[in-house]
C-alpha cells in the first residue's frame, strides 16, 4: 500500500489530519461523508452510538479506511474509548474487558491481558488507536468522572500498571492513548460539565498527578485534561502552551501524539468555543483534536485552523511537524492491520472471554468482616441498572436484580429505589428475614442510597454491603459489619457475585487504595 507524505499533501490535507471527529450513524453517513470527501478528514472516533454488532462495524470501518485512504492517501486513525469496564463502547460479539480498578485488585499482569484483549478485537475490526489507559491517580473519593478508571491512589502503581496496559495494547498494533495529561485524579467536577482546578504546586503535582506519565514517556500518544492547574498557566491544560509544549515537550521530552480531550466539553465549549478551543490547543501543541458531535463545530475549527495557517499564527512548518508525526504514528499501525483487517476473516477469541470473567471473579475483595451464607430467608436488595456518570454507557444486560430472582427463585429480591415508600416497606419488613444482602452502586452520587443503607444497618446487625464500583462508598455507612466490593456493575461482575453467593468462588482480589 503506497502512503502519501506530509509533502505530497495539499493545505487541506494536512489540516485534516489534526481533526479526530465522531459522527451518530452505524452507517457511512452524510456528516462522515462532508468531512471525508470534501474536507480529507483523515481520523474518526467511534463511540457505543455506532455499534450493532461485529459485522457491522467491521462493514463500517471498511468504508472509513477506504474512503480516507481515496481521500487523503493515507490511512486512518480509527478511534474508541475502550478502557474496559464502565468506560466500554463496543460491547456486542467482543470480549467485555475488565476496567482498570478491576484487573489492578485481580491476578498478576491482568492489566497487560486488558489492553491485549482489548487491542486483538479493535485491529481486527479496523481500529488502531485506543484512547485508554487512565494513568489518573485515584486519590480524591470525590472525584465523579475517574474514580474506578483508575488503577490505584499510588502513582507508582498507577505508573506501573498502566505501563503494563501499553505494553499489551502493542502487541496488536493498537497505539495507547495516555489520559489525562497532567492528572485528573484529583477534583470535584466533571470536566464534561464544568471546568476543575487542581490547585496544587509545581512538586506536588509532579511527584502525584505527573509521575505516572513521566514513567510513561514513550507511550504513543497522551491526551490532555481540560482541568486549571494555576501553579502552571491561567488556561485550562488543553489550550496551555506552557503545559503541553514547555513541560511535555520540552521538559519531559515527550516525542509521540498529543491529543485533546473532546473539545465539546463544557469546561472548553463554554468559555473558549469548540471551534476556537481546536485552534488554542493546537497552538498550544496538541497535534489531534478530538471534536466528538458536531459537524458544525468540526468544520468551523477546520477553517480557523486554515486561516491560522494563512496568517502565520500556525507556521507551515509547525503544522508539517504535526502531520508527520501523525503519519508516522498512523503507519506503524499498518503490519497488523495488513495482518488482522484487510481482506482477513473476522475471527474473535474465547479465550479471552474466559480470561476477562476469570480476572472479574478473582477482583471480588473482602474489605471487612465475613462471607455472607444465604439461608432460605435471605433478603436480597440490589440497584436498578443506570449509567451514573456521561462517561459510561448503558448496557443492554445490566440488572443484577432481574439476574438474582432468575438465580435464587425462592428468596425475595428487591430493586433498590430511592424513594421513602420503599425505605420504609424494608425497614418494616426486616424482622422477616434473617440477614440481608444490599448491592451498592457509586453512593457518592447518589445520597438517598446511603441513607436508606445506613437506615437497615441500624435496625439490622445481620447485613452485608456488596459495592459493584469499589470500595469508595465505605466510609459512608455506619455501623457497617460487612462488605465486600467489585469494581464495575458489567455482565462479568453480575456473574461473579452469582458465582460467590453460590459458594462456588471466595474474595481473593486486593484493595489498591486507602480508605
Amino acid at each position: 500500500m503506497k502512503l502519501k507524505n506530509v509533502n505530497e499533501m495539499t493545505l487541506k490535507e494536512k489540516l485534516g489530519q489534526l481533526i479526530l471527529p465522531g459522527f451518530h450513524s452505524t452507517y457511512y453517513d452524510d456528516q462522515i461523508k462532508t468531512l471525508i470527501e470534501d474536507y480529507h478528514v483523515g481520523n474518526v472516533l467511534l463511540f457505543t452510538r455506532n455499534f450493532t454488532d461485529a459485522n457491522q462495524v467491521r462493514e463500517l470501518t471498511k468504508k472509513i479506511h477506504d474512503e480516507i485512504y481515496k481521500s487523503t492517501g493515507h490511512i486512518p486513525f480509527i478511534a474508541i474509548d475502550q478502557e474496559g469496564g464502565l468506560v466500554t463502547r463496543m460491547m456486542k460479539d467482543v470480549t467485555f474487558a475488565p476496567g482498570p480498578m478491576t484487573a489492578s485488585a485481580s491476578i498478576s499482569d491482568a492489566t497487560y491481558y486488558t489492553g491485549r484483549m482489548l487491542a486483538e478485537d479493535m485491529i481486527r475490526l479496523g481500529m488502531n488507536l485506543n484512547l485508554a489507559p487512565s494513568l489518573d491517580v485515584n486519590n480524591n473519593p470525590n472525584n465523579p468522572v475517574i474514580n474506578v478508571r483508575s488503577y490505584s491512589d499510588d502513582p507508582t502503581v498507577v505508573a506501573k500498571l498502566g505501563k503494563r496496559f501499553i505494553e499489551g495494547s502493542l502487541e496488536y498494533g493498537v497505539l495507547a492513548c495516555a489520559k489525562h495529561f497532567p492528572g485528573h485524579g484529583d477534583c470535584e467536577v466533571d470536566s464534561h460539565l464544568g471546568l476543575p482546578t487542581i490547585n496544587y504546586d509545581l512538586d506536588r503535582i509532579h511527584k502525584i498527578e505527573m509521575y505516572p506519565f513521566i514513567e510513561n514517556i514513550n507511550v504513543p500518544a497522551i491526551m490532555s485534561a481540560h482541568i486549571l492547574f494555576p501553579a502552571y498557566d491561567t488556561v485550562p491544560a488543553t489550550l496551555s502552551k506552557k503545559i503541553l509544549t514547555n513541560v511535555l515537550r520540552e521538559e519531559l521530552g515527550y516525542e509521540g501524539l498529543i491529543l485533546t480531550d473532546c473539545l465539546e466539553m463544557k469546561a472548553i465549549q463554554n468559555e473558549y468555543g469548540t471551534a476556537n478551543g481546536a485552534l488554542m490547543a493546537v497552538l498550544a501543541g496538541a497535534d489531534l483534536c478530538d471534536i466528538s458531535h458536531t459537524l458544525e463545530f468540526q468544520l468551523k475549527a477546520l477553517e480557523l485552523l486554515e486561516e491560522a495557517v494563512n496568517d502565520g499564527r500556525l507556521p507551515m512548518e509547525e503544522l508539517d511537524k504535526k502531520v508527520e508525526r501523525i503519519l508516522k504514528a498512523k503507519e506503524k499501525t499498518l503490519p497488523y492491520l495488513e495482518q488482522y483487517f484487510y481482506g482477513k476473516e473476522m475471527k474473535f477469541s474465547e479465550e479471552n472471554n474466559k480470561l476477562a470473567q476469570e480476572i472479574v471473579d478473582n477482583s471480588l475483595t473482602m474489605v471487612k468482616g465475613n462471607n455472607v451464607t444465604l439461608t432460605s430467608n435471605t433478603l436480597l436488595i440490589a440497584p436498578v441498572a443506570m449509567a451514573r456518570t456521561i462517561i459510561e454507557d448503558e448496557f443492554d444486560d445490566r440488572n443484577l436484580a432481574k439476574v438474582l430472582k432468575k438465580e435464587f427463585k425462592t428468596l425475595d429480591v428487591l430493586e433498590l429505589l430511592n424513594t421513602d415508600e420503599f425505605k420504609e416497606s424494608v425497614l418494616n419488613s426486616l424482622d422477616n428475614y434473617d440477614n440481608v444482602v444490599i448491592f451498592s452502586y457509586n453512593a457518592a452520587t447518589s445520597p438517598k442510597q446511603v441513607e436508606f443503607i445506613n437506615a437497615v444497618l441500624a435496625k439490622k446487625q445481620e447485613v452485608t454491603v456488596i459495592s459493584l464500583k469499589g470500595p469508595m462508598d465505605f466510609n459512608k455507612y455506619n455501623k457497617l459489619n460487612n462488605y465486600l466490593c467489585l469494581y464495575e456493575y458489567t455482565p462479568n461482575s453480575i456473574r461473579t457475585v452469582v458465582k460467590y453467593l453460590k459458594k462456588e468462588l471466595t474474595p481473593k482480589g486486593k484493595l489498591t487504595i486507602k480508605l
